[in-house]
């Protein structure tokens, strides 16, 4: 038996190794702008997430390490049009026997993402393949562009009792919160690290876990 019927994922700091390519393009960025900016590094970045600074979508990411409001805008343009020309971040490590041995024990896989349908399908490659057709919801989606409006139609198809999402920030579990749904965090990503709260408070069933390898096992046990 397993904790679920439905597990929903964030890409970026869950399934792909990303936040240093996304500091990089802060970096060319701010250089091509004309921008002095001391961009963080991934661990800096990490404890602005745990300390609550805003980082999603992409604009408030830019606003974040330091872009003006004018140029914050400029730059998320500027990520939708050429991030996955310029970078290709990878699966971490584990994701692809995660998901297989996810799709083995016959749970239903899907995806609540604030990047781009483009961002992800390259990060991703075959491996998107694990996912269901209309299960894979990014910020240009067409009717559920947040996660919290993405989780809430999924919860509509699905058995809301038995979907858990997995996120790596704040914003992830209150997105999940908010549609009433079980999270869980990952301490290798972008925001959570090994013995922090879950805030705001969990839904019954949220934990932390730290590796791939740990999710799946946590996932696929018998409660």
């Amino acid at each position: 038996m397993t904790r679920s019927r439905a597990v929903v994922f964030d890409v970026d700091g869950v399934l792909v190794d990303s936040l240093p390519a996304h500091l990089e393009m802060c970096v060319e960025l701010g250089h091509e702008y004309g921008l002095e900016l001391a961009i963080p590094s991934v661990s800096e970045f990490k404890r602005l997430v745990r300390r609550g600074v805003i980082i999603s979508p992409m604009r408030e990411f830019f606003r974040a390490v330091g872009f003006p409001e004018d140029l914050a805008h400029a730059a998320d343009q500027e990520y939708e049009r050429s991030f996955a020309q310029r970078f290709s971040p990878l699966p971490f490590a584990g994701v692809a026997d995660l998901l297989a041995s996810l799709r083995s024990a016959g749970i239903e896989l899907g995806i609540v993402s604030s990047n781009t349908r483009a961002n992800v399908e390259k990060a991703l490659g075959p491996l998107l393949s694990a996912f269901g057709a209309g299960r894979v919801f990014t910020r240009d989606h067409a009717t559920a562009r947040t996660k919290k409006d993405a989780l809430a139609e999924l919860a509509l198809e699905l058995p809301r009792s038995r979907i858990l999402y997995v996120g790596d920030q704040p914003a992830d579990a209150q997105a999940a919160r908010a549609a009433g749904l079980p999270f869980i965090g990952v301490t290798y990503g972008w925001g959570f690290a090994p013995g922090d709260e879950i805030v705001p408070g969990p839904v019954e069933g949220s934990v932390l876990v730290e590796s791939p390898e740990a999710l799946a096992a946590y996932l696929i046990e018998a409660p």
